[in-house]
């Protein structure tokens, strides 16, 4: 009935074991997060004495959730990701000789190919985004971010509902999910978005976590990201060229989607890049290191 083991999602034959068990799943590690988060607010208060910034419930209740639920979801799917990284060897192949071997293996068993690992991933990632969902909501985020945790959960349901792109969810929602997590850390170190004064209160973890996001982001999500979307590209061209058998119905249009969403993603990494290395200036300015 419940589906966290890798064996647990081999079925019979290439395909998911039921979607009863996928929904009993998601239902029990939504509830799972948040027993973590409650049992985190009851950590910090119980702990408040630490520090002021302890004593003020609306601090608590922030680092509860970005520690206990944003930042613990990612390094788990990260982690997994990392877990099945074998059955990307032939991308890590690529990347070791520079691109000067190519991939090995054919595009459409990338694509189409059912892997357990690459479901679990999804599985875990649609619970973790309801929860963000949920929020988000709870915490009256703004639409942007109730927007992105819905295209995300389509994103990951619809990689399960046509059972394909389980290769490269292995990569986009597990193991590049690493640096989102040192980011939902480093957030609670906003003043607006996270815990007013806990910058000032402890500068030099800010800067440590600054750090490890500034290096993971250039190496996940710039240069890790765009050579495997290029891959992908590449892939979906070729099986709309010759117009793949399993390209069919409600596969066909998720393709379809499904690419429109990685360019528009990718497309805000490079932003994004900027971004982080304008704030990454700026700090380091405050800090007297220029």
């Amino acid at each position: 009935m419940f589906l966290f083991s890798v064996e647990s999602y081999r079925g019979e034959g290439s395909r998911l074991p039921g979607y009863r068990p996928v929904l009993f799943t998601v239902t029990a590690l939504f509830c799972i997060l948040v027993a973590i988060e409650i049992a985190l607010r009851w950590v910090f208060v119980s702990v408040q004495a630490f520090h002021p910034i302890l004593q003020d419930e609306t601090s608590r209740n922030i680092l509860a959730r970005n520690i206990g639920v944003n930042a613990l979801s990612c390094f788990v799917v990260s982690y997994m990701g990392l877990k099945a990284r074998h059955v990307l060897r032939d991308f890590w192949g690529a990347i070791a000789s520079r691109g000067r071997s190519g991939v090995s293996g054919a595009y459409d068993s990338r694509l189409f190919e059912y892997h357990p690992e690459g479901a679990r991933i999804l599985v875990f990632f649609v619970s973790f985004q309801i929860k963000n969902l949920v929020d988000s909501i709870q915490w009256n985020e703004g639409p942007e971010f109730i927007a992105h945790h819905i295209f995300a959960i389509f994103s990951a349901g619809g990689g399960l509902v046509p059972g394909a792109f389980h290769f490269y969810a292995i990569f986009y929602m597990g193991i590049s999910e690493f640096s989102t997590g040192i980011l939902t850390l480093l957030a609670s170190f906003d003043d607006d978005l996270g815990v007013e004064g806990l910058s000032e209160a402890f500068p030099m973890v800010k800067v440590v976590l600054g750090s490890l996001f500034l290096v993971s982001f250039v190496v996940f999500r710039v240069f890790l990201w765009g050579s495997l979307t290029c891959l992908y590209f590449q892939d979906i061209r070729n099986a709309f060229r010759v117009n793949h058998s399993k390209l069919v119905g409600g596969r066909r249009t998720f393709a379809w989607l499904n690419s429109v969403s990685l360019g528009f993603i990718t497309l805000l990494q490079v932003i994004w890049l900027f971004e982080v290395f304008r704030v990454a200036k700026l700090e380091m300015k405050q800090l007297g290191w220029l």
